[in-house]
């Protein structure tokens, strides 16, 4: 959003120099104008470095989380969202997400709603929170809704970092493993190669290959280097888009464990999300659209906008879950159990708490999976090494 700096007068007549965020330079002006000053002069500021940096930087979960508990505490004990928004524009310590809520509250006090406001900043407040936002608007439970969602918000965080913290152990190996076979490519093979070629002994086919390897490594160095970055970066923006996402929640379900573990996520998020949506008072088939759009799975995000077409033409929710492949049986028997005694969103919460013990369980078995691969794949890098660098000093040893 802009930034206008101006100059003003107040009503003593004194000269004011500012600035405000607007969506425009006649908001800006009715903005100042609220505040009780007369505007001299006004001007659009350009964008320096520092927003440049701040609009390259994100804003972590946590900050949102904590943010949306804090509102809906503020908004509880009656104080107006304007004035909670400026107590927590000033305590936020990310200078990202700190802006983005003081444009939130420029836009509420130009005259928009916190959803609308909200709306505007989509790379933070998703459509999920969008849409809850203004059912509590609707409402007028904006506080019990914003409390939910941040448990809402908390429960997928903690279902992440489960998979995230059972991921850390072989990524670190996975790298050590990176870094060892580089330096022993640019630094040890070819101090070996000189003694080796001192020696005059006819080398295995297994060191042959090592040393043009490790030649090759070390005359093209720096294009590795460079070709090793781009190939991060470029993956990593592949993997952030629309297609790349698509891709890789295609080829994840196939993969052992990995699969199940994001399938019974996509069934927990959903089953917790619709419950959530659904409690507010947000029509079901509205929820299963917005709820679709938060799935990793391609698959199971068809089947969720497959769902919503068919109860919008009458039919029942239960019977399509129990239809449908591609959702678990128990969350078609449950659905049909919500349908009965009414109260889906009770239903489909529990729903939510199974799965998410089904991914705790399946995240401690994947640590224990993971462990006798990774010793074997280190089993294997030490042996070749072994094989390729001892043989030839054990066949000189042998034929003094």
């Amino acid at each position: 959003m802009p930034i206008y700096s101006y100059t003003a007068k107040n009503n003593a007549g004194g000269k004011i120099d500012g600035s405000v965020e607007a969506r425009n330079q006649d908001i800006a002006v009715s903005l100042i104008k609220n505040q009780g000053f007369t505007v001299v002069s006004i001007r659009e500021r350009s964008s320096g470095l520092s927003d440049a940096l701040l609009d390259f930087r994100g804003v972590p979960h946590g900050e949102v989380v904590t943010f949306t508990r804090q509102l809906s505490t503020m908004i509880s004990a009656g104080l107006p969202i304007s004035r909670g928004l400026e107590v927590l524009s000033n305590q936020s310590s990310n200078n990202k997400f700190k802006k983005i809520i003081t444009e939130v509250l420029r836009s509420v006090e130009g005259g928009a709603s916190l959803s609308a406001s909200f709306s505007m900043h989509p790379k933070v407040f998703s459509t999920t929170y969008v849409s809850l936002v203004r059912a509590g608007e609707s409402s007028g439970k904006l506080d019990t809704i914003l409390k939910k969602l941040a448990d809402n918000m908390e429960a997928d965080r903690e279902l992440n970092s489960k998979f995230k913290s059972a991921m850390i152990y072989p990524t670190i190996i996975f790298i050590a493993m990176i870094g060892v076979i580089f330096i022993l490519m640019v630094f040890v093979i070819p101090k070996l190669t000189e003694m080796y070629e001192g020696m005059q002994i006819e080398l295995p086919a297994i060191t042959k290959m090592l040393i043009t390897v490790s030649r090759f490594a070390v005359k093209y160095v720096y294009l590795i280097v460079i070709f090793a970055i781009g190939s991060v970066l470029g993956i990593r923006s592949f993997f952030t888009s629309e297609r790349g996402r698509n891709v890789v929640s295609e080829l994840i379900v196939k993969v052992p464990i990995f699969g199940k573990i994001t399938l019974m996520k996509d069934y927990a998020s959903f089953s917790r999300t619709l419950s959530l949506l659904m409690g507010a008072a947000v029509p079901i088939v509205d929820a299963l659209n917005i709820v679709s759009v938060t799935m990793s799975g391609m698959n199971f995000r068809r089947g969720i906008q497959e769902a919503a077409k068919q109860v919008e033409k009458g039919n029942s929710l239960s019977n399509f879950f129990k239809n449908d492949t591609r959702f678990p049986s128990l969350l078609g028997q449950m659905a049909g159990v919500g349908e009965e005694t009414g109260k889906m969103d009770e239903v489909l919460e529990r729903v939510a708490v199974y799965y998410e013990g089904e991914v705790d369980n399946l995240v401690k078995g994947l640590s224990s999976a993971l462990e006798p691969v990774i010793l074997v794949m280190l089993g294997g890098m030490v042996g070749f090494l072994i094989i390729s660098i001892i043989t030839p000093i054990y066949k000189l040893t042998s034929s003094i």
